[in-house]
């Protein structure tokens, strides 16, 4: 049992921080930017060795009939494990600036890899502290709780407790349109939420938005799969891991709770950007004008 009490501390840490899936297929790196050919849906993931969610924001389209210019802006999970060629391939695709949101703790355990040349931001979202106890609680039978729940509230704090952050976001890519890759750790729910944010700020659908949030699931699924896995044959039977499934990837419900929480204090994304993260109209139409092209 004291094997088996190991795992049960040891391994959900490592599962909410993120897990990177270096079993790359052999696809070759494209630059979208420089080739409309591949300025499609089915080459949006950004293939690298060291991690699993990366992807490019390129090609959505806003309600006014624009849409977001391709190799301007990405985001992805840690990048704690980047190959000398993932290195490369990010000077590649012109990413100028690099913007983390992940805590002091995941940045000292598991430092950004990066090129010396790109610019790198610290933007420390502090949102897990909650999340680990009651993971290991569930993982020891001692918490009878819907685990997909504690994303539900995370993502309500994102409004509550980090929009300053947020703000930070959005005034750092309007200051400096350079192109920029922005990621927490498993690149889902601190950098998903602010996907979502600069969508809607430039007129993505909600739909749309919504469809990229959900993404992480189809770009992480073998990844997931392989540490369920892993921990169920680990524990020796004595956890179902599948219990951890909700906390891995994303479900609507999780991207909801944010917007909703934003609808009922402000009415709209609109008023929120614009009310509490005192960003003016001025500046969100310099965003459009750095982000957008017509289509």
């Amino acid at each position: 049992m004291k094997f088996n009490n190991y795992l049960l501390l040891t391994i959900p840490i490592c599962l909410l921080i993120g897990c990177s899936n270096n079993n790359v297929e052999n696809e070759m790196k494209i630059i979208h930017k420089d080739n409309i050919a591949y300025q499609s849906e089915d080459h949006r993931k950004i293939v690298l060795d060291g991690t699993s969610n990366t992807r490019e924001l390129g090609g959505y389209k806003t309600e006014d009939g624009r849409s977001l210019k391709w190799g301007v802006l990405y985001r992805s999970d840690k990048l704690s494990e980047l190959t000398d060629a993932d290195q490369e391939y990010l000077l590649q695709l012109g990413i100028k600036r690099v913007i983390d949101f992940r805590s002091s703790e995941e940045k000292q355990n598991e430092p950004d890899q990066l090129p010396s040349t790109l610019k790198y931001i610290e933007m420390p979202i502090e949102a897990d502290g909650a999340i680990r106890p009651k993971v290991e609680a569930i993982l020891k039978g001692d918490l009878n709780e819907d685990v997909g729940a504690i994303l539900v509230e995370t993502n309500k704090e994102f409004i509550s407790d980090f929009s300053g952050v947020y703000k930070g976001f959005i005034e750092s890519l309007i200051e400096n349109q350079e192109p920029t890759l922005f990621h927490c750790t498993a690149g889902k729910d601190r950098a998903g939420f602010a996907a979502a944010l600069v969508l809607l700020a430039v007129g993505v659908p909600e739909k749309i938005v919504i469809e990229d949030y959900m993404k992480t699931n189809k770009y992480t699924e073998e990844t997931i799969q392989d540490y369920i896995n892993k921990i169920n044959l680990y524990s020796l039977g004595s956890v179902d891991a599948e219990i951890l499934r909700p906390l891995l990837g994303v479900e609507e419900r999780f991207i909801r709770a944010a917007l909703d929480e934003i609808k009922q204090k402000y009415g709209s994304v609109e008023n929120f950007i614009r009310d509490e993260l005192k960003i003016r109209d001025e500046s969100i139409i310099e965003l459009k004008n750095f982000l957008l092209t017509e289509s």
